[in-house]
C-alpha cells in the first residue's frame, strides 16, 4: 500500500510540474481546457494504478524532457544535470530507450548555447547518464560477462515481433514460446538455449534481419499491420482488459471479435456478434463498456495526434520545428512508434508517453488554429 502511494504521489508530482512548466513558458492559451483532458484520461490513470517499474519510468522520461526544454528555454545548465539525473535512473527500466539516448545527446550538442566552452558543459548529459547506468551495466556484465547498455531480449522481441502479421509467411506467433523460434534456438546452441542469453540474443538479431531480407514484402506488410495495431489499440486499458483473469463470460467471443476489427473483417465481427448468444452480468457490462470507452479515448487522442502533425506541418512545413517543445515531444513520441511498428506493439510501453500525445496534440491544433497567448 505504502508503495503504491509513493508511486501515485511521484505521478502526482509529475502533472504538478508538467502544470508548471506549461504556465511558466505559456505553452498553452486555455490551460483548464488541458487539465480538464488530463483529468478525463483514463487510459493515463489505469496506467499508474498498477504497481510497477514502468510507471516509475514513465514520470522519469516525462520529467526528463521538461527539464530539458528547461534548459534550451533558460540556458541554466543545472536543468541540464537535472533532466540526465531523470534519463540515466530511467534508464535502468527502459533499456529499450537506448537509442533514443545516442539521438538525445545529439540534439543537445547541436542546439544553442553554441561555443567551445558550453560544448564542454554539455557533455555533462552524456556522462552523468553512462554513470547512472553503471549498476545495470554492473548487472549484464554479472549475466552475460560483457557490460551492456541495453537488455539481452531485444533479438527474441524482434523475432516474435514479425508474428504480430496474421498467418506471415515465416509462421512466426507473436508468443514467448513460438515454436519457429524455438526451433532456430534448438538448432543452433541445443537443448540448454534460453533465448535472453548474450550469444542467442545476437543469434536472433541476424536471423530477424536473415528473415526480412529473404522476404522484405513480408515485412513491409507487418509494419503496416504494426502500425494498424498502433492505431486500433494505442493505449493501455488497465486489468479491467483483463477478461481471462476474471473468468469474464463469452471472453472467447470478445477477445474473436477483437481479432476481427483489427484485421478490418467487420462482416465477420457483425455475424459474431448476432449470433453470439451474451450471457453478460450487469458487473461485466459495465466492466465490457469502460473498458471499450478507455479504448475509444486512446484512438481518438492518437488519430487526433495524426491529424494535428499533417494539418499543422501542411500550414507550417519546416518552420513547424522550430520550436523546441514540439521537436522534444515529436522525438520520444517517434520513437516509440517506430519501437511498435518495426519492433513489437504493446499498448503498455506506448502509455509510458500518453501525456506527450496529449500535450504535442493540443499545442499542435492551437498552433494550426493559430492561437496565441
Amino acid at each position: 500500500m505504502l508503495n503504491l502511494l509513493i508511486q501515485q504521489s511521484i505521478t502526482f508530482i509529475t502533472l504538478v510540474f508538467l502544470d508548471r512548466v506549461i504556465i511558466r513558458f505559456k505553452l498553452i492559451h486555455k490551460i483548464e481546457y488541458f487539465r480538464f483532458l488530463i483529468v478525463f484520461s483514463a487510459p493515463w490513470f489505469l496506467f499508474h494504478t498498477q504497481m510497477w517499474p514502468k510507471s516509475f519510468a514513465s514520470n522519469l522520461i516525462i520529467l526528463s524532457f521538461l527539464l530539458l526544454f528547461h534548459f534550451f528555454k533558460s540556458k541554466k545548465y543545472i536543468f541540464l544535470i537535472l533532466s540526465a539525473i531523470c534519463f540515466g535512473v530511467m534508464q535502468n527500466f527502459r533499456s529499450d530507450y537506448i537509442y533514443l539516448f545516442y539521438l538525445l545527446v545529439l540534439y543537445v550538442y547541436f542546439s544553442k548555447p553554441f561555443g567551445y566552452g558550453n560544448t564542454l558543459k554539455k557533455s555533462i548529459f552524456p556522462v552523468i547518464i553512462l554513470i547512472l547506468l553503471t549498476p545495470w551495466m554492473i548487472f549484464t556484465n554479472n549475466q552475460t560477462g560483457k557490460p551492456l547498455l541495453t537488455s539481452t531480449n531485444g533479438g527474441h522481441v524482434l523475432f516474435i515481433g514479425l508474428g504480430q502479421l496474421p498467418e506471415n509467411n515465416w509462421g512466426i506467433l507473436p508468443r514467448d514460446d513460438d515454436k519457429v523460434m524455438e526451433m532456430a534456438l534448438k538448432e543452433e546452441f541445443g537443448s540448454s538455449y534460453k533465448s535472453d542469453k548474450y550469444n542467442e540474443n545476437i543469434f536472433l538479431k541476424n536471423k530477424f534481419v536473415q528473415l526480412i531480407k529473404e522476404d522484405p514484402t513480408e515485412w513491409i506488410k507487418k509494419c503496416f499491420f504494426a502500425f494498424r495495431l498502433l492505431a486500433l489499440d494505442p493505449f493501455y486499458v488497465g486489468n479491467i482488459g483483463s477478461f481471462q483473469q476474471n473468468g469474464f463470460t463469452n471472453v472467447k467471443e470478445i477477445r474473436k471479435l477483437e481479432d476481427l476489427i483489427y484485421r478490418f473483417k467487420f462482416v465477420e465481427a457483425k455475424k459474431l456478434v448476432s449470433e453470439t448468444d451474451w450471457r453478460l452480468s450487469y458487473k461485466e457490462v459495465f466492466q465490457f463498456f469502460y473498458t471499450l470507452f478507455t479504448k475509444v479515448l486512446g484512438i481518438i487522442l492518437f488519430i487526433s495526434f495524426l491529424i494535428s502533425l499533417i494539418l499543422s506541418f501542411y500550414k507550417f512545413r519546416f518552420n513547424l520545428f522550430k520550436d523546441k517543445i514540439i521537436i522534444l515531444l515529436l522525438l520520444v513520441i517517434g520513437y516509440q512508434i517506430a519501437i511498435s511498428v518495426f519492433a513489437f506493439h504493446m499498448p503498455v510501453y506506448n502509455t509510458t508517453i500518453y501525456i506527450f500525445y496529449l500535450l504535442l496534440t493540443y499545442l499542435l491544433f492551437q498552433k494550426y488554429l493559430s492561437i496565441k497567448q
